[in-house]
């Protein structure tokens, strides 16, 4: 019992006394089973065990044991031997060989590519589906007549199983294949040799159908000369893919514009290096120009050759087959990032206030409208802070509107460091201020914003060799129900904030229906 970490002192003591209730209630399960059949039990559990560097706690490990119980000649079982060993590493690596040929099954069954896998002669043992799509017979066809041949000429493979019975892998391995159609496909092809022992045993194929890449190629280098000035001396970056979405051309722009060579590209999806929040919907562009057969336009995002995002536009044209059906695909992109740059800087300047980069107008008119829409549907209150600095002309004329500037962006500054996370500062112009407190249970959380902002403007502001004192005076209203307008409600705190500065600077007021309270 030394492996299992058990107690040595384990003599004349019970299982419950000497393993977790767990596990002595699975041992027991077993003992019982043994005694009622009259004969040995093996069995395999996973149980807590005694860890080796402290007894006193527990691991989960996998044991397995052979209970033979001993009767004696009235039938009563009067002994029980086991024998157990600890089996855990055992268990782990049967779940991680599991786990490992659940993931080969599921790559061989999904594998766009036909695969299939052979013996030491070259005959068949396993053919994936994409093999049936593309050669015309099943496995259960292949295992049973061995006489079907894909090969054009007989006795081609023998050269193949020579170089991977040498431990050769062969790639690119281009030829053609017959279907069951009595068809010849083009093939790209590579070879896996399987080794035992320095032997082969099997092996591994898997073939792409490039007819199509070809019959393609092959028109597009008749025209090609006639486009051939146009294209290459593009700055737009062109593209030509199959219907599935692989590059079958990229003109030489890519290099110059994204860094990757043309040839890199082909074979590639049109979807390699697209900017991972814009995959869904550059996948959908491609998919409504195959499903409508019309040509389409979108702007996204995409990496160059260091990782760097760059935005496109893409225009892509279908080319229309003599069935009527979508057979490639003409992409035409073009770099706009310095325009979405500067649409991006715009709208920033139209959203945020660009002196202090808090909230704008727009984006304050749509908090506020936001927050008054929770205080309708969940009761909760809204208030609205109107914000003024004392004497701030002052500032101006004494020490110049740099300096002015400067007070501002540190007011700015210390109003957004004493609200909430889901509060909106924004400044409305001059050294005025507006802050939005949406979802509140009461009046007394609004008062203590305006109690830590009050307070921390108290301390000195230093600009350069300067230290300024400012105050500031907040006046507030309160959305409580429908009924009142967001144009109402900013002259409820309009005229709070008018009565603060009445009555005493640095102090905030709240506009009641009645009066004016400090």
């Amino acid at each position: 019992m030394h492996s299992l970490n058990f107690p040595s002192n384990f003599s004349g003591k019970t299982i419950e006394e000497i393993m977790p209730d767990y596990s002595a209630k699975i041992v027991d399960e077993h003992y019982r089973q043994a005694i009622t059949l009259k004969s040995s039990v093996t069995y395999e559990e996973k149980i807590e065990l005694p860890l080796e560097s402290d007894h006193t706690k527990k691991r989960v490990g996998w044991v397995e044991s052979r209970i033979t119980p001993l009767f004696n000649d009235r039938g009563e079982c009067e002994h029980i031997v086991t024998v157990t060993r600890e089996i855990t590493e055992r268990k782990n690596h049967e779940t991680e060989l599991r786990y490992l040929k659940e993931q080969y099954e599921l790559i061989f069954k999904c594998a766009a590519d036909a695969v299939f896998t052979f013996d030491e002669r070259g005959n068949y043992l396993t053919v994936n589906p994409s093999f049936t799509k593309m050669f015309g017979w099943t496995m259960d066809e292949i295992l049973i007549n061995s006489e079907i041949s894909i090969l054009e000429h007989r006795g081609e493979f023998s050269e193949i199983l020579t170089q991977l019975k040498e431990g050769k892998i062969i790639e690119n391995h281009t030829s053609k294949r017959r279907t069951k159609n009595n068809e010849f496909i083009h093939v790209l092809s590579s070879y896996t040799p399987i080794m035992n022992g320095g032997k082969m045993v099997g092996g591994i194929a898997v073939y792409k159908d490039i007819t199509k890449m070809d019959e393609l190629r092959t028109k597009l280098k008749k025209s090609e000369e006639k486009y051939k000035i146009i294209v290459e001396n593009s700055n737009d970056l062109i593209k030509v893919s199959d219907k599935d979405g692989q590059i079958l051309y990229a003109s030489p722009s890519h290099e110059k514009i994204l860094g990757f060579e043309s040839n890199f590209l082909i074979g590639k999806s049109f979807l390699s290096f697209v900017y991972r929040e814009d995959m869904e919907k550059v996948r959908n562009f491609v998919l409504k120009i195959m499903e409508t057969g019309m040509s389409s336009e979108i702007d996204y995002r995409r990496l160059n050759k260091n990782g760097e995002v760059l935005w496109v536009n893409t225009k892509g044209g279908p080319v229309i087959n003599v069935e009527g059906t979508v057979e490639n695909i003409v992409f035409v992109s073009r770099d706009i990032s310095i325009r979405v740059e500067r649409e991006q800087e715009l709208e920033a300047i139209a959203l945020y206030d660009e002196l202090t980069g808090l909230a704008g107008r727009t984006l304050f008119q749509e908090s506020l409208q936001k927050a008054m829409g929770i205080t309708d549907r969940l009761g909760k209150m809204t208030a609205l802070l109107i914000l003024d600095g004392d004497n701030f002309k002052a500032i101006n004329d004494n020490y110049g509107h740099s300096v002015g500037d400067e007070v501002i962006k540190e007011f700015g500054k210390r109003i957004h460091q004493n609200v909430r996370v889901a509060d909106t500062v924004s400044r409305m112009g001059g050294d005025e201020f507006q802050v939005v407190l949406p979802g509140l249970d009461s009046k007394q959380e609004a008062q203590k914003v305006c109690q830590r902002i009050i307070n921390s403007m108290k301390q000195p502001i230093r600009i350069g060799s300067n230290t300024l004192m400012i105050t500031v005076s907040i006046g507030v209203s309160y959305y409580t129900k429908k009924g009142i307008s967001e144009k109402k409600l900013m002259k409820q705190a309009d005229e709070a904030l008018y009565f603060s500065k009445r009555q005493m600077k640095g102090n905030f007021s709240e506009f009641t229906e009645k009066t004016i309270n400090i």
